[in-house]
């Protein structure tokens, strides 16, 4: 199993030893505490015994770092002008330093070098970070401690630049007197340092420390008692300074009372996105060429677990260099971007080096591990880890369950690599190849959108700003709702709700979005919530110039929020064309949580039933059971539920195929009795008909009635299309295809409209588009069978028959029970020459009778 805990020497003797224990209490950053919490932060430490004068960290090293001093003391100094030593500051026992370079990575800015004999405890950056992670209390001090270091920075930067030696020199002994305590006016600093140690602090020469004390000696104020140094008028000597006594020392702990509340937990389950980084034949480059091998594998995995990692919002946990690392993120948009980077940060670092290159492949999967201070533990890291050797060099290969968080042109470009089996694994997991997204492809709209010629629009899910788990779909309901009734005005070209769903979280502007969905005003904005109060906040951008053209706010009920979206669409339509006349617009259908419940697991449903894995699929029907159970009047999840049997016959899953025929029409049939005008409904029942019944003229006719109430409804049209090839119009068929991809360019669904597209443009002729199309389809799915089957009719009838036999050998391995004759009975064209030359096709390349 692949952990995050980091691999120690043989030679190492355990940490967590009672006396271990015991020296970790003394650190101040650790106070607090309890026992458990002490004994894991042991296991993470090396600890070593410092002789005086001893150099612990160099300024030129590598040494990440940090080390907490737990007997003893150390000192921190940077070389000076004309060959002077600047000491910075002294840690004492209980203190820490190297914390800034774990931090950001980069080198220390001081040596360190032990005053007098210490014990020092060292732990690596990553864990480190792991600790301020998981420990609250941890966190704070050390923000306190940053702070203070700040503030006395700046406080010696002004001394050093404007006050006169003398001033420097008192406000030195001043600070030693605090560090040492006070009494009655008065300070003992044992063990005083040399007048070359003073003034290596105050950046000045010994001999003007020298003149200075001498001077204050005669004053007597301060005296020498033998090694020590005693300062008998305190506020003498802040007088002669010019400053006031400081409230207290830089650095000072956080009042308990303030840190006490703050909770520490322990390990958790939670849902995470892991990502695996295994280093390719590390241990051959090693053989090879081992000095310098090491030394670039250690500069890329400290710039990747100081940098990278930490910059996508992930948390590095091991740094192993002969094997990799691991990293778990709360997004699995946040580790496919991080993976990226690391691809590209290690192909700048192979470009500038005359060695052979260094290989990195990566696995990222997203499942419930335990979460532990030092460690993510579970199956899930295993499967990460497992993806990751199905990599090549420079690739990133994720799970089913990361590939449905992404959206493909926006996060990623994505292959599908079909059920793969994974090493010491008895299922198999469902594989897809990631690298970035094209997006100077994909941000040049289609033809068919710019030649709509009315003014178009795309609605971004509103961001919804609230604690209240239950109100986590406002957002989308109201861009639902919003987008529903600006398609029932002709006058606008509005982009599908599925599609712009893809920038709910996506790092894009206005403009890029309006290249990527080709309209020319976005959308957008948040809702707020307090109590029973909503404050919604709308803006209407043009991407042409990213200028905001209107915004508005609106408050109102929570049960009245969905209401206010007519109000919101009749703005946007004043502001985008005033030639369109205001329309009444109907009242939300959502009113309630549990209706608004049901929206949430309609979507579920669609999600589910287009992975199309099996025990996905399956789960989809439950999920639509589920919302028309929460929600029986809603068409949505009926007419779904409808779709979902027609492709349960299609994708070869059904056992009676009769049956799922008579259950989609009923299905079809109870979504139109609850709105006989619902878009949706209208274009699936057609879809319905056309396959059930074999009655193209009915369906015809319902998909022309979906267009009329909606003529912004991509499944319409993409229906419309697929009718129109049964019925052997290819042109007709193209042109509605066309549309339709046009309506919804990002839809979660988009391996389903380049099916359909796919089939239109083979029944037009344009066999080398039908391929293009369908390769790119199966590239999203490879379980889609209507693809393939597209696929193998255009590589015979364009002569291609080796391509087309194994595609159909694929066929057969996903639908065995596939003949010409079953096509045949099921087809709903199957009485068109064109049907019986796709059928044909389909024999020739191997197809049984």
């Amino acid at each position: 199993m692949v952990t995050a805990r980091a691999q120690r020497k043989a030679g190492d003797k355990p940490a967590a030893r009672v006396s271990a224990l015991l020296g970790l209490q003394k650190v101040e950053l650790f106070k607090g505490l309890d026992t458990a919490s002490l004994r894991e932060i042991a296991q993470q430490c090396t600890w070593t015994r410092c002789k005086r004068n001893a150099v612990v960290i160099r300024r030129e090293g590598t040494d990440r770092d940090v080390y907490f001093v737990i007997s003893g003391v150390v000192r921190l100094a940077a070389p000076a002008a004309r060959g002077r030593t600047l000491i910075l500051r002294d840690v004492p026992a209980g203190d820490l330093f190297g914390e800034h370079s774990a931090i950001d990575g980069r080198s220390h800015f001081a040596d360190v070098l032990a005053v007098r004999e210490s014990l020092l405890a060292s732990m690596p950056p990553e864990a480190f970070r792991a600790i301020l992670a998981n420990h609250p209390t941890v966190r704070e001090r050390l923000l306190r401690r940053l702070t203070g270091s700040v503030r006395e920075l700046a406080a010696r930067l002004l001394e050093l630049g404007a006050r006169r030696v003398q001033d420097r020199v008192l406000g030195e002994l001043l600070r030693m007197a605090r560090a040492a305590g006070t009494a009655d006016n008065a300070a003992r600093i044992e063990r005083a340092p040399s007048h070359r140690e003073i003034a290596d602090r105050v950046g000045t020469g010994r001999s003007e420390v020298t003149r200075e004390l001498s001077r204050l000696a005669r004053q007597g104020l301060v005296e020498r008692q033998g090694r020590a140094l005693v300062l008998r008028d305190l506020s003498a000597l802040e007088r002669l300074a010019g400053e006031a006594r400081a409230e207290q020392a830089s650095g000072a702990p956080a009042p308990e009372e303030e840190l006490r509340h703050i909770a520490t937990w322990g390990p958790q389950r939670l849902r995470r996105a892991v990502l695996v980084a295994d280093a390719i034949d590390a241990a051959g480059l090693m053989e090879r060429d081992e000095e310098r091998t090491l030394k670039r594998w250690r500069t890329f995995f400290t710039h990747a677990t100081a940098e990278i990692i930490p910059t996508h919002a992930g948390r590095s946990l091991s740094r192993t260099l002969s094997d990799g690392f691991l990293a778990e993120f709360t997004e699995a948009s946040l580790a496919v971007r991080c993976a990226f980077e690391l691809h590209q940060e290690l192909a700048r670092s192979n470009a500038g080096s005359n060695a052979q290159p260094l290989g990195l492949r990566i696995g990222i999967h997203v499942a419930d591990v335990i979460v532990e201070t030092f460690n993510v533990l579970g199956d899930g890291v295993n499967v990460a880890a497992r993806l990751a050797e199905l990599a090549n060099a420079g690739e990133t290969i994720v799970s089913a369950a990361v590939r449905d968080q992404l959206t493909s042109g926006v996060d990623a470009s994505v292959e599908d690599l079909g059920e793969q089996r994974l090493r010491n694994r008895s299922r198999t997991e469902r594989a897809f190849r990631l690298w970035p997204a094209a997006h100077a492809d994909a941000a040049t709209p289609s033809a068919a959108v710019r030649a709509h010629g009315r003014p178009s629009l795309a609605v971004i899910p509103f961001q919804v700003r609230s604690d209240d788990m239950r109100l986590a779909f406002i957002g989308d309901g109201l861009a639902d709702e919003t987008i529903a009734v600006l398609s029932r005005v002709p006058d606008f070209f509005v982009s599908s709700r599925l599609s712009t769903m893809a920038f709910r979280r996506a790092p894009l502007g206005v403009r890029a979005i309006g290249e990527m969905l080709g309209v020319q005003y976005v959308l957008s904005g948040s809702v707020q919530t307090a109590e029973a109060q909503a404050l919604l906040m709308a803006e209407l951008a043009d991407t042409r110039d990213g200028r905001i053209v209107w915004s508005a706010r609106f408050e109102g009920n929570l049960a009245d929020v969905f209401a206010m979206q007519g109000e919101l669409a009749r703005k946007v339509v004043q502001s985008v064309t005033p030639v369109v006349r205001s329309i009444e617009l109907r009242r939300a259908r959502i009113t309630s949580f549990d209706e608004l419940d049901a929206y949430g697991m309609t979507l579920r449903g669609v999600e589910l039933m287009h992975r199309q894995s099996r025990d996905d699929f399956f789960a989809a029907r439950q999920a639509f059971e589920t919302a028309i159970a929460r929600n029986p009047v809603s068409p949505a999840p009926h007419a779904w539920l409808a779709k979902w049997h027609i492709l349960r016959v299609l994708a070869g899953m059904s056992e009676a195929p009769a049956q799922d025929f008579a259950d989609a029409t009923a299905c079809a049939a109870r979504a139109l009795a609850c709105d006989p005008e619902d878009a949706l409904a209208l274009a699936v029942d057609g879809f319905v008909t056309a396959w059930s019944l074999h009655d193209l003229d009915a369906a015809e006719q319902r998909l022309a009635q979906a267009i009329a109430a909606n003529p912004n409804e991509p499944l319409a049209w993409l229906h419309r299309a697929i009718t129109h090839a049964w019925r052997g119009r290819g042109a007709e068929a193209v042109q509605c295809a066309d549309q339709a991809l046009s309506l919804s360019p990002l839809d979660p669904m988009m391996y389903y409209f380049d099916s359909l597209a796919g089939m239109a443009h083979l029944v037009a002729e344009q066999y080398d588009r039908a391929i293009e199309l369908s390769i790119r389809s199966l590239r999203e799915n490879r379980l889609h069978t209507p693809s393939l089957r597209t696929l193998v009719a255009a590589f015979v009838l364009t002569g291609r028959l080796d391509e087309a036999r194994e595609a159909m050998a694929e066929l057969r391995q996903l639908e065995p029970g596939l003949t010409a004759s079953v096509l045949e009975a099921r087809y709903p064209g199957r009485d068109t020459p064109q049907a019986r030359r796709f059928i044909a096709a389909l024999v020739e390349a191997g197809l049984p009778r």
